[in-house]
């Protein structure tokens, strides 16, 4: 009996292993070739996603991400990468509005207001590609967030049928961040995968 229930929970894991690795793999196979870190290189786009994150993190601290992804957008928009920025992130009663917030950062580094649509419904990655397809639909993308971020919205802008890029923000410092990102986003694209399943 004992044997028969381990033989299952092995199995069980297993399965679970393989499905994990499978999605993980099929994200890392959309991505390919399609991320850039240098300015120079990555090609003009149409539309500029910024990926919404909040300005604070949770020690109350400004928030790295953020930081740097305002940075990239500002360096792309200098350098003619892209006409239009779609910002879209969460816009939370009891929080941060993360369009606004970065719209205003961009505005204090001189990026015109003109080229500016917000989405405050982009809570998840997913309801940004989603929106990027209803308002630029046939348009072409530069996605920009920071790289673990960036393979999973570029899986999903190529199952949407986007025709998207991506510029890797630069990361935190924060060794115990990277990793801990690194771990939620092994399991966050397991769940993109079966969503588009």
């Amino acid at each position: 009996m004992i044997k028969t229930v381990l033989l299952i929970i092995c199995g069980v894991l297993l399965i679970a292993l393989i499905v994990i690795v499978a999605c993980n793999v099929a994200v890392m196979l959309a991505c390919k070739e399609k991320k850039y870190e240098k300015v120079d290189t990555i090609p003009h786009r149409e539309v500029g996603l910024l990926l919404g994150t909040c300005p604070v993190g949770h020690t109350g601290k400004p928030n790295q991400f953020f930081i740097r992804r305002i940075d990239a957008t500002v360096a792309l928009w200098n350098a003619g990468k892209f006409d239009k920025l779609l910002i879209s992130g969460g816009n939370f009663p009891d929080g941060f509005n993360e369009p606004e917030e970065m719209k205003a950062r961009l505005l204090q580094h001189g990026v015109p207001a003109d080229i500016f649509t917000l989405d405050g419904d982009g809570f998840r990655t997913i309801n940004s590609i989603e929106k990027t397809k209803e308002l630029f639909d046939g348009k072409t993308v530069t996605i920009i967030s920071q790289e673990f971020h960036n393979e999973r919205a570029l899986y999903l802008a190529k199952v949407k049928g986007i025709d998207a890029i991506a510029f890797n923000a630069g990361n935190t410092k924060s060794r115990r961040w990277r990793y801990q990102m690194k771990f939620r986003e092994t399991f966050a694209r397991v769940k993109a995968v079966f969503e588009c399943l």
